[in-house]
Parts: structure tokens; C-alpha cells; sequence
């Protein structure tokens, strides 16, 4: 088949990880074809040590390496050969499944992207996002001929309501496919 495809370990009590990956099956033999990879896990399974999210190369390599070390051979590979060096390890955060929150507004500087409305990657609309925002502020500079008071709280306040959806659309998506999880009453990231 053609695309990105995942594999999913649920043979874990404390919950499942999984890679996601676009290597097919006629790749394989190919010694030429460098195999990427994003492995993750439900909140909680793939500990960082010392939660250190920093991490990379060899050390980053070797947790890998520890959670697929019984998995079938035809996926060995993507792991025991993988540059090590080209490891890394880091967490993701999502701002709360209930919206973008208000900030009092700093008529000269705003943000935009993750800085904005950290999401997910499920559902891949985080970049997307983040370009709709340049194009909103930027449309609104245009508009007004430059900077004017008033440009970024127009921003802020249209941004947040397609921002929360997006917000929303990511963590549901997250929840369902990796049983994410936010107690916005407890913590307002994950």
C-alpha cells in the first residue's frame, strides 16, 4: 500500500504505544532508503528519565529500542538500525480541549502557531493553523496600512474561534487514537 500507516503495541497494562510510519513494503530490501519514524504513547507509558523531554542521540535511541525489543521481526529493522544520532525525545503539549484562552492584549505584540494554540499532532492540523493565523494578521496589517491600535485584539479575538476548533478537533482526534486525556480542573496542558 501507499501512505502513512501505524502500529499499534497494546500488549502493555499501563497503556499502548504506537509508530507511525510511511515505509512500505517493496523499501524494505532497498539498503538506499533511509525509514523515518514517530513513535508515541498514551499519557504516562514512555517516561522521559529524569523527565528530561531533551534528550537525544544514542540515549533517546535506547528507549526505542527498549519498547520494541519483542516486537516482530519485519519491524526490528526500523530500530535496531535506525541513526542514532537522528534521535530524539520530546513531549507534546495541548492547550485545554475547551478553547484558546483570553490574555490581556498587548496592542504590539501577539502570538500565533503552538505559541497560540499548542495541539496535538492527530488530525495534522497544527501547521495548518499556524499559516491561517500569519494570513489573518497579515491580511489585517494590509488592511490597515501597517500597524494601527486595534490590528492585534482583531486578531486575537477572530484566532481564538477557529483556533478553539481546531483545539478541539486535535485533542478529540488525540482522545480517541491515543486515550489523551485533560482534567482542566487539575492541569490546563498535557
Amino acid at each position: 500500500g501507499e501512505g502513512v500507516f501505524q502500529a499499534i503495541d497494546d500488549t502493555r497494562p499501563n497503556g499502548s504505544i504506537f509508530i507511525i510510519t510511511n515505509v512500505r513494503a517493496g523499501d524494505m530490501d532497498d539498503p538506499n532508503i533511509q525509514f523515518g519514524w514517530t513513535m508515541g504513547g498514551q499519557p504516562g507509558v514512555i517516561q522521559a528519565p529524569n523527565n528530561d523531554y531533551t534528550i537525544v542521540g544514542k540515549q533517546a535511541a535506547e528507549i526505542a529500542k527498549s519498547f520494541t525489543k519483542d516486537w516482530h521481526p519485519r519491524f526490528k529493522p526500523l530500530f535496531d538500525e535506525m541513526d542514532e544520532s537522528e534521535a530524539a525525545f520530546w513531549k507534546i503539549t495541548c492547550s485545554t480541549p475547551s478553547g484558546v484562552p483570553e490574555w490581556p492584549n498587548e496592542p504590539r505584540v501577539t502570538v500565533i502557531g503552538d505559541a497560540a494554540h499548542s495541539m496535538t499532532p492527530a488530525g495534522g492540523i497544527g501547521a495548518n493553523t499556524a499559516v491561517q493565523d500569519s494570513a489573518l494578521l497579515g491580511r489585517l496589517l494590509r488592511e490597515a496600512g501597517g500597524y494601527k491600535p486595534g490590528v492585534t485584539a482583531a486578531y486575537e479575538k477572530e484566532m481564538r474561534v477557529y483556533g478553539s476548533k481546531a483545539v478541539h478537533q486535535s485533542y478529540s482526534t488525540a482522545s480517541v487514537a491515543f486515550g489523551v486525556s485533560i482534567n482542566e480542573e487539575t492541569s490546563p496542558v498535557v
